[in-house]
């Protein structure tokens, strides 16, 4: 994915000189995202404008004909010349407003726009949230990026923590926006836009209004709501050979020079592996990540998913050493807190795709579309199970599993009296997904941030109740999760990662589709595996998953022991004030003494103490570097 960053200085004049030296700094910031970099400056607007990428720079930057505008895009670099982005945002600014123009572009691309005539600077994040987008205001103006570590730089240090943004990692593992791990640092949501006005930068921090008002130009809830129906429903085998030809067409604009596959040997990333290999004369590259813990370990039957597709497959196995190698790169290479275990093997992924292709197409996005997680079968049975129980039963156990919410986690009756008190079926699978029950006990001075997940006037009207979950987990885990883990581990590496599954015209056909087609009696993603079984043997189809996690809790009583320790030291913890020390140590504790589902509690807490370790202990030495700068 190319990046971008930008820093307009609107409180002081600014010399071109200094211009230049800010929009050489931004780039230099992003500068592991490609070897293709550009800066720009509008001296005469106060502007320095950087677009790294890992293909053509040159597909990132465009200015109107009439030179009114100037346009950058950051995310999945298009075809060069007149049908990039960049160049059709910019002619078409000419003749309308950039609402209008934004509510056309499908492509996953994060946009910023400047309009030399209003002298504004609009910020667009896409529609699925592939492409994250920060901003902020400094002493100077507003500044914007693709990474939270380019704003870190520019604002003299990260700044003060949100200890609200720290549970909402501590329950999702992960920090949904408009929130960032940092006050006055947020991140544009998805399928949003927001316009910046010279006063209202100036005013930053007199307004109560930071963090919005945020305009969407694209709503997934939107499309649920208005999909087609049609009169007769189509059959199963039309629903398959539609998702072929979608998908055939998405990977067909997603592939470019040098476009490998990484390949878990599951349904959806084999399915897309397969329809690249038909469309290549040439045997594909396939990246394939397996442990060295059998419990865990896909590759040898990734493998032979490869094997039987002729593509030219790398084998890698995370052992305990690169485990704890991966584990302490990954603060640098997030630069914002992160707990999906997954994570580790995906960094695994990108360092072996670094060295041998620029576009890596993954299978992210199938499970959410086409409901593929189990989870999402466990919470419906749930649900059901739960309704018959009686609201003041309910209420009752509702008060007994406040009393240890964390216990839960470890499964048997204090699982289900925890299960038994929910209220909806967004709550019952809340609770699934969930790590910590309730964060705000972890945390020594701050209630848990509004959890928007069970809003229901952010629910869309849906045909079958279990597409609320497939909504649920598309505005939530995947354009919040597993897209920033895609964009930053790859990106570290000057990887484009693409997921065919999210484009366009396969997100409106899966929403189009009978929810029949995706869950039938005993089988999830039903259409999925119809069409996977046109390219490889039933057996290699029909197959319990693993996932792609990681082994934590072995992890954490071998390899990663010592690395635990040191972060969990309850005097540091104390001293830094935003967990409480005394429920870490009980919890660290009730780990080692055999309750290991408690890792899943660990996790996101060292995640934390690691990124906090990295990013904020050197912030004094930070700021004065860049004190320097400025003044300079």
């Amino acid at each position: 994915m190319s990046a971008i960053a930008g820093n307009w200085i609107v409180h002081r004049e600014v010399g071109d000189g200094e211009l230049g030296a800010t929009a050489r700094r931004l780039t230099a910031s992003l500068a592991h995202r490609g070897r293709q970099r550009q800066p720009l400056v509008r001296p005469g607007a106060g502007l320095a404008l950087a677009a790294v990428s890992a293909c053509e720079v040159q597909s990132c930057i465009a200015v109107s004909p009439d030179e009114r505008y100037v346009v950058v895009t950051g995310g999945a670099a298009a075809s060069s010349g007149r049908h990039a982005p960049a160049q059709v945002i910019a002619r078409r600014l000419a003749d309308s407003g950039a609402l209008d123009v934004l509510r056309d572009v499908a492509d996953a691309v994060s946009v910023a726009i400047w309009d030399g005539h209003e002298k504004t600077l609009t910020l667009s994040r896409d529609r699925m949230g592939q492409c994250d987008l920060y901003y902020t205001c400094t002493a100077f103006g507003l500044v914007f990026a693709s990474e939270l570590k380019t704003l870190s730089h520019e604002c003299m240090g990260g700044g003060e923590v949100d200890p609200q943004a720290v549970s909402q990692l501590l329950r999702y593992g992960y920090i949904p926006a408009p929130r960032t791990a940092y006050r006055g640092i947020y991140k544009l949501p998805a399928g949003t836009l927001r316009v910046f006005h010279a006063a209202e930068v100036r005013d930053w921090h007199r307004s109560a209004a930071a963090a919005g008002p945020f305009t969407a130009h694209w709503s997934l809830k939107t499309l649920v709501e208005t999909r087609r129906c049609t009169s007769a429903a189509p059959s199963l085998a039309a629903s398959v050979d539609a998702v072929l030809d979608r998908l055939q067409a998405a990977i067909g604009r997603a592939r470019g020079p040098g476009t490998a596959c990484l390949l878990s040997g599951g349904v959806d990333s084999s399915l897309v592996t397969a329809l690249l290999q038909q469309q290549s004369a040439a045997a594909v590259e396939t990246i394939t990540v397996g442990f060295d813990e059998p419990g865990h370990d896909e590759s040898a039957w990734a493998a032979e998913v490869a094997g039987h597709l002729r593509t030219r497959n790398t084998r890698l196995v995370m052992n305990d050493a690169s485990a704890l190698r991966l584990v302490e790169t990954a603060p640098r290479v997030f630069c914002e807190p992160y707990a999906d275990s997954s994570a580790i093997p995906t960094l695994l992924a990108a360092e072996a795709a670094g060295t041998s292709c620029r576009t890596l197409l993954t299978g992210d996005g199938g499970d959410e579309l086409f409901f593929g997680h189990g989870s999402y079968v466990k919470a419906m049975r749930n649900h059901r199970l739960v309704r018959r129980v009686p609201a003041a039963v309910r209420r009752a156990l509702g008060a007994h599993a406040a009393r240890n919410p964390e216990r839960a986690r470890l499964g048997g009756v204090a699982a289900l009296v925890s299960e038994a008190a929910s209220g909806s079926l967004a709550e019952t699978y809340l609770m699934r997904v969930s790590r910590w029950r309730d964060p705000s006990r972890a945390l020594k001075a701050a209630s848990e941030a509004p959890r928007h997940f069970l809003e229901s006037s952010l629910h869309p009207a849906c045909r079958h109740p279990a597409e609320l979950l497939l909504f649920l987990d598309q505005t939530h885990e995947l354009s919040e999760g597993l897209m920033t883990k895609c964009d930053r581990a790859f990106g570290a590496f000057g990887v484009q990662a693409r997921s065919p599954f999210l484009d366009a015209d396969v997100l409106s056909l899966a929403w189009d589709m009978p929810f029949e087609h995706k869950l039938r009696p005993g089988e999830t993603k039903a259409v999925l595996k119809r069409a996977l079984e046109r390219y490889l043997p039933e057996h290699h189809v029909r197959r319990p998953k693993k996932g792609f996690g990681a082994p934590v809790a072995r992890w954490l009583q071998g390899p990663l022991r010592d690395w635990a320790d040191d972060l969990l030291d309850p005097v540091a913890i104390r001293n830094r004030g935003i967990l409480d020390e005394a429920v870490v140590a009980g919890l660290w504790k009730s780990f080692l003494d055999g309750n290991r589902k408690y890792h899943t509690h660990l996790w996101p807490v060292l995640m934390f103490l690691a990124w906090d370790r990295e990013w904020n202990a050197a912030a004094p030495g930070t700021q004065a570097f860049h004190a320097r700068t400025y003044a300079a």
